[in-house]
């Protein structure tokens, strides 16, 4: 073989080898998951209150349902095939990392993407429950590109949740702008150090007891990383690489009144969910797809999980409901009962 015939073939392969690492690297984003706070500490701002469907007094801490959201969205993005880093997977005074090493760490991770996940409280009687997405900078001026779209983004897929009860608008800002009474550029320590596009997102209050109550429920943590999984697969453009979605809902007996009558209610939460009630997924012909079963906590709440798109009934009671389920979408279908 001549030089001339080597050089062509290695010129060949060198091209060949450089669209397969440009095609793993548009493949294969990478995204650095901070599942906010670690550790039962003061500044997980605990919170305990008797349930009275658990028949028990439950002890919510923000670092548990933080850490369940990012678990469930780094199992969905590996699953997608998307490179994942999370800044903790445990829930230990040891795991509440100190802000610039969050920092530190989502900055040498290779990621294109920083996303620390928090709820939020209020801290006085008034009772909220919005979706609030934070980035570095002013109202409109990120400090790096790409962080006020991704927030916009967040905060419309979660907004979209039909099982909570919004009492605000959806919300997206600046820190700087948002923060304005802490100083010139203060703002988040957590993005204060970060070099990636991101954003914080509160996803909810947790101090709005009913949201409080669906939170202890480990199908609705996942519902709310699936659904920040979408934002993120819109951020990239890969939307249409998915075939399946989520079913998800809430039951309520409109007979009779929430058990928690000296809590600040809104809309539909003002009646009672239901308990320990089966709901089960078929197909319009009335195969049984899943079935699952409310928990004791008050909420309600159903979820389905990695649905692929297409027809089904849910079925509660002698009540059945259609659905139809679109890709990489989430279908809601509430049961009130009168």
């Amino acid at each position: 073989m001549n030089l001339y015939v080597m050089k062509k073939i290695y010129v060949l392969f060198f091209f060949v080898l450089s669209s397969v690492v440009i095609s793993v690297g548009q493949v294969r984003p990478r995204v650095f998951i901070n599942p906010g706070h670690g550790g039962h500490d003061s500044n997980d701002r605990p919170s305990f209150f008797y349930n009275i469907g658990a028949g028990d007094t439950l002890r919510y801490y923000e670092s548990d349902t933080n850490l369940a959201k990012g678990l469930a969205l780094r199992d969905i993005l590996e699953q997608r095939g998307y490179e994942v880093r999370i800044s903790r997977t445990g829930n230990t005074s040891a795991d509440d990392l100190d802000l610039f090493e969050i920092s530190a760490l989502a900055n040498h991770s290779g990621a294109d993407l920083f996303f620390s996940i928090h709820s939020n409280a209020t801290g006085v009687v008034r009772r909220v429950n919005y979706t609030l997405a934070l980035y570095r900078g002013w109202n409109g001026q990120p400090c790096v590109e790409g962080s006020d779209s991704i927030a916009a983004s967040m905060i419309r897929s979660l907004d979209r949740n039909r099982i909570t009860t919004w009492t605000h608008p959806k919300m997206k800002a600046g820190d700087w702008s948002f923060f304005r009474g802490w100083g010139y550029k203060t703002g988040l320590g957590v993005l204060r150090y970060n070099k990636l596009p991101g954003m914080l997102v509160e996803g909810e209050f947790h101090d709005y007891f009913p949201e409080k109550c669906r939170l202890m429920n480990a199908d609705y943590c996942w519902l709310e990383g699936w659904n920040q999984s979408l934002s993120i697969d819109e951020y990239f453009g890969r939307t249409a690489k998915r075939g399946v979605g989520a079913i998800a809902g809430r039951l309520l007996d409109l007979t009779a009144e929430s058990v928690y009558p000296g809590e600040i209610l809104f809309g539909l939460d003002s009646f009672r969910p239901l308990n320990a009630t089966a709901v089960t997924l078929e197909t319009p012909d009335g195969h049984v797809v899943a079935s699952t079963v409310t928990d004791n906590r008050d909420n309600g709440v159903y979820v389905f999980k990695n649905v692929p798109a297409g027809r089904y009934r849910v079925c509660v009671r002698d009540t059945v409901r259609d659905v139809i389920l679109l890709p990489a979408t989430t279908a809601y279908c509430n049961f009130s009962f009168d």
